[in-house]
């Protein structure tokens, strides 16, 4: 049998450790530059995502890639991986009327009713990011993002701070302020949409960014409320 000095066994210890502080560090870096690209898309970081997928999306220098990944990663098996976003939802602590209201933004999805999923899904995140005030009369929704953004130090991995740094970037394209006069923006916007002056063809794919986006919130609830209990 293997005997190991005190020594040894710090001097392994030491290593592995090392070892796992670098794998933190180049997994914090990949988190970095999949939530730039997806950004760019028009998505937050999916709660779905592995970490074989995270690495995938890393690694692809071309932009194109990512939708189409993320098109065969949601819509694989019957839509197997979309479906399990929506249950995710509905099991998430968040509110019973938006929960009924994200079933049956699913029942539109699944008619293909995109625009009617679309604009009920913005609703569903407006509700759920209230939450997240300390003012619940607040409806500055991307004030509410960059007050959580800056709690995160600007350094250290989680996968909490990355997805409200992916959430942060796409609330600010989604509320992004429009001259209803000038051209209409190339992805949804929530003015042009709610206020009725939008001529975007929402297809599929918008919806079910949408209905990540919404998961990537339940995910950030969830976890706060599993603090909030251990605090207690």
């Amino acid at each position: 049998m293997l005997e190991l000095t005190k020594e040894q066994m710090d001097a392994i210890q030491k290593a592995i450790s090392k070892k796992a502080e670098e794998s933190v560090q180049e997994f914090d870096k990949e988190l970095d530059v999949v939530v730039s690209k997806l950004s760019t898309e028009g998505w937050t970081l999916p709660a779905e995502l592995n970490i074989y997928a995270v690495k995938t999306i890393a690694k692809t220098n071309k932009l194109d890639d990512i939708n189409a990944f993320l098109k065969w990663f949601f819509t694989i098996e019957d839509f197997q991986k979309t479906k399990d976003m929506v249950n995710g939802i509905k099991a998430s602590p968040i509110k019973e009327g938006l929960k009924n209201l994200t079933d049956q933004c699913w029942q539109a999805f699944q008619n293909k009713l995109y625009a009617v999923c679309a604009t009920s899904l913005l609703s569903v995140i407006e509700g759920i990011l209230s939450e997240f005030s300390d003012d619940k009369q607040d409806v500055r929704m991307m004030k509410v993002c960059q007050k959580k953004v800056d709690t995160f130090p600007s350094t250290g991995s989680t996968i909490q701070k990355h997805i409200w740094l992916s959430y942060n970037n796409f609330i600010r394209n989604l509320y992004q302020k429009s001259d209803f006069s000038a051209d209409e923006p190339e992805t949804i916007n929530r003015h042009w949409l709610l206020h009725g002056r939008s001529d975007f063809e929402i297809d599929e794919m918008d919806c079910i960014r949408l209905f990540n986006a919404v998961q990537s919130l339940c995910m950030i609830v969830k976890v706060e409320a599993k603090e909030t209990q251990s605090e207690n």
